[in-house]
């Protein structure tokens, strides 16, 4: 958790590939998906006196979890604090102890310091601060080795061991710039002390590389990769939308971006959200205050949350998910910024009401879409032919990336798959891909342009659902971004996109989305439009699929007349 970032402000957007992808055949879904938390907490919230009820009876925080759903506890190490008497190894040993009786596994968050680890911070522990770095190299070895040594003497090894915590300028600095040359020396060694202990305890133990959002996963891993950083097996991300520019569906799809660039496992080893903005009275402030457009601080929206962020995630192939602290309960007890907890409007519990559990807990218990093929940005066999095609060349000014060629479309129970190509690298080009959904075919739907762009469905078609997937540029780099919208009392309203996402650029790029058909209300058949846009939110189009007609400019008013129907029915 980053303690040091509270006014970052928060843009949501949908952010696709940015790079190119291998071309990997379909990939099937990930057969286990971890439901995890942080209890890092729990052992001095007990011994502070907290009290955790479900149904009005005391219950036990871990057996409490573990019966809802929870199969995996993560738990921090800090390396001497003299500020406290948890998070040393002993209180681990006590967390990981707690996890095994109660049927969990275990995720080991080392931080190699004496506090909290985090972007803004990644401070040397007091014992070594005299080291050089050579030495600290061989200190991270030995004392990670010491470490899980001393786990397994007591049968407690981790499933996962963290190598650092949220490690965006790197780890155990003497600056606050990364500087891999010397950074990536000490990745390696803690690294290869948990191969090692692996290799010599015949316990398997996967390792975990951990940044703070997502949006910063690309650039580390893709330098993390130059600098020789490569023997790991989870990339690991805290995700907090107070803090990050992605929405939900952004998340999810950037597991599936990370899984195909780096042939890693991905996993959201921290995440949170707010149940309400009322807190206890007490000098400990509370961290999250900012939330997402359509999820109130709730415990109706704490648990939407994070229940969409799970299906997101599991669409995208992810691993897992771990909720941060949702049992940092108010207490006597204090902080290093003051007393009682920081986090009390973020757990599962209502401090209202005697620590009564809330419904955010569900999330762990949830019923998902696992899809059996996850979207990779290849149009596989099952897509059969074409829904639609058409020659290159007939885009607004040529503009390949523009230029649509084939539109791809079928339905199984529970998705419907879509994949549409365009004539050249659609990353070269700012733009837009609308992709207009008559669901009904009646009366009701999109009968105007509400003054965005000049595109309107000629009758008989109203379309219910706009798929827009748009290419941006930022930072100097071009990434795509999605959003779902639905028409609702004369305006496009937008939805959570849960579902599965892939662009494969190139000289002929393709754009895959796996779309749960509960969002679109099941319908049995669909009418599908397809047109390109320039960059800008109110141009017209650049290309409409289904005629080689070139619109006259980019402001030139559409009567949009292309649909092509698909039957959805079983």
């Amino acid at each position: 958790m980053n303690h040091h970032l509270l006014q970052r402000a928060a843009w949501l957007i949908l952010t696709l590939a940015l790079l190119a992808v291998p071309a990997a055949q379909g990939q099937e879904a990930a057969p286990t998906f971890f439901f995890g938390v942080d209890l890092s907490y729990v052992n001095e919230m007990d011994d502070c006196g907290a009290v955790y009820r479900q149904d009005g009876i005391a219950r036990d925080a871990f057996a409490l979890f573990a019966e809802h759903g929870a199969t995996l506890v993560r738990a921090r190490l800090w390396h001497n604090p003299d500020w406290t008497a948890y998070s040393t190894l002993d209180d681990v040993k006590r967390t990981f102890a707690r996890a095994r009786a109660a049927g969990m596994t275990t995720l080991l968050d080392i931080h190699y310091s004496d506090q909290w680890a985090d972007p803004g911070r990644q401070e040397i522990p007091a014992a070594w601060q005299e080291l050089d770095d050579d030495a600290l190299v061989d200190a991270v070895y030995q004392y990670t080795t010491e470490v899980l040594e001393s786990l397994a003497d007591e049968d407690l090894t981790p499933a996962f061991v963290q190598i650092g915590n949220e490690t965006n300028s790197g780890i155990l600095k003497r600056g606050s710039d990364l500087q891999w040359a010397r950074d990536a020396r000490l990745f390696n060694a803690g690294i290869r002390a948990v191969r090692d202990f692996s290799a010599a305890a015949g316990q398997p133990v996967r390792i975990v590389l951990h940044v703070a959002q997502p949006e910063n996963t690309m650039w580390w891993f893709t330098q993390a990769e130059a600098a020789g950083v490569t023997d790991f097996d989870l990339i690991g991300v805290s995700f907090y939308p107070q803090w990050s520019t992605f929405s939900i569906g952004d998340m999810g799809a950037q597991v599936g971006v990370l899984r195909r660039r780096f042939g890693k496992e991905v996993m959201v080893v921290e995440t949170g959200y707010g149940w309400t903005r009322d807190a206890v009275e007490e000098t400990a402030d509370n961290v999250l205050d900012q939330g997402l457009r359509g999820y109130p601080f709730s415990p109706d929206g704490q648990h939407r949350f994070m229940r969409d962020l799970t299906q997101s995630l599991i669409s995208g192939g992810a691993l897992g998910v771990v909720y941060w602290e949702p049992a940092w309960v108010s207490t006597p007890c204090h902080t290093r910024w003051g007393q009682g907890s920081h986090w009390e409007n973020a757990t599962f519990f209502d401090f209202h009401n005697g620590n009564e559990l809330l419904e955010g807990v569900n999330f762990l218990r949830d019923d998902y879409l696992y899809p059996p093929v996850l979207a990779d940005g290849v149009v596989e066999p099952a897509y059969g032919e074409a829904l639609v095609t058409e020659d290159a060349g007939d885009a607004l000014n040529g503009v390949a990336a523009l230029d649509l060629l084939e539109l791809y479309a079928y339905a199984d129970a529970d998705q419907l798959h879509l994949a549409f190509t365009t004539a050249g690298d659609i990353f070269a080009r700012e733009g837009s891909y609308l992709l207009y959904f008559d669901a009904t075919h009646d009366a009701e739907g999109a009968n105007a342009d509400v003054g965005r762009r000049p595109i309107l469905a000629a009758d008989p078609y109203k379309p219910e659902f706009r798929l827009d997937v748009s290419i941006l540029e930022e930072q100097a780099t071009r990434r795509g971004s999605i959003a779902l919208n639905a028409w609702a009392e004369g305006d496009w309203q937008t939805l959570t996109y849960t579902g599965g996402a892939a662009i494969l650029n190139g000289v002929i790029s393709v754009v895959e989305l796996q779309l749960p058909l509960a969002l679109i209300d099941h319908p049995d058949e669909l009418h599908l439009a397809l047109v390109s846009t320039d960059r800008g939110r109110a141009r017209g189009a650049s290309d409409i699929l289904g005629t080689d007609a070139v619109p006259a400019d980019s402001e030139a008013a559409l009567l949009l007349e292309q649909f092509f129907r698909l039957d959805l029915a079983p």
